[in-house]
């Protein structure tokens, strides 16, 4: 089996709560998210030509985990790629956390991750409301795996985050209210400011202004009434 990364940020502080971690971005998407600043990973025309395989991947994590024991798969979207129970199964052999980045898509495999105590970690990217997440991701969806995917994430007794990335003109108040009254009583949701940084999926939102601390806070406690805990995150 083989699964290729398109690189491996060898040691972050920040990607995995607690833990000195390396990331590994896997490439291509199955949205098309127009404000995505990975275009990159994204677009299968931009897909980097010299990628690193599963096995050097798995290789340099074993030759740095006395030092950095847990690594986050993110993308992209990782569960894309039917070898990744496979990728994963190796590094939990090796002694190493994983924690997984996901868009919440493929309940199946998610299933089938926690079902192998596979997963330390998992964070899922919430896009929008329900009625809303075609626009916001590009692409037609079935709303059904998305809340699947939440459903098991909060069931699973593994620590969690879900996300939204706020983006001008895709999300108000209103969003972040029916978000909230949807996974009422999840532990951690965590808002973070789009960034044009870098370019854009869409071109037309590399010129977007991000909202300002003002709006920003103002979604943190629009959803504070539905979380255990609701965290403003400004990097992305």
């Amino acid at each position: 089996m083989s699964l290729d990364f398109a690189q491996i940020q060898k040691t972050s502080l920040i990607d995995f709560p607690g833990e000195v971690s390396s990331t590994l971005f896997t490439v291509g998407c199955n949205m098309r998210c127009p404000f995505c600043h990975n275009s990159s990973l994204v677009l299968p025309e931009s897909f980097p030509p010299q990628r690193i395989s599963s096995e050097q991947a798995i290789a340099e994590l074993s030759k740095r985990k006395k030092f950095v024991r847990a690594a986050v798969i993110t993308g992209g979207e990782p569960t894309i790629h039917p070898e990744l129970p496979w990728f994963i199964s190796t590094l939990k052999s090796e002694g190493i956390k994983v924690k997984l980045d996901t868009n919440g898509t493929n309940p199946e495999m998610l299933s089938e991750l926690y079902s192998k105590e596979h997963l330390d970690y998992v964070a899922m990217d919430i896009k929008s409301s329900l009625d809303h997440y075609e626009k916001t991701v590009g692409v037609s969806i079935d709303v059904a795996d998305i809340k699947e995917s939440a459903r098991l994430i909060r069931a699973s007794g593994i620590p969690y985050e879900f996300r939204t990335t706020v983006v001008p003109g895709l999300h108000d108040l209103d969003r972040i209210e029916e978000i909230g009254k949807w996974l009422e009583g999840a532990e951690l949701y965590i808002i973070q400011p789009f960034s044009p940084d870098g370019g854009t999926l869409d071109k037309s939102y590399s010129i977007k202004k991000p909202f300002d601390d003002k709006s920003l806070h103002a979604f943190v406690n629009a959803a504070k009434p539905y979380f255990k805990k609701v965290e403003l995150r400004e990097y992305y």
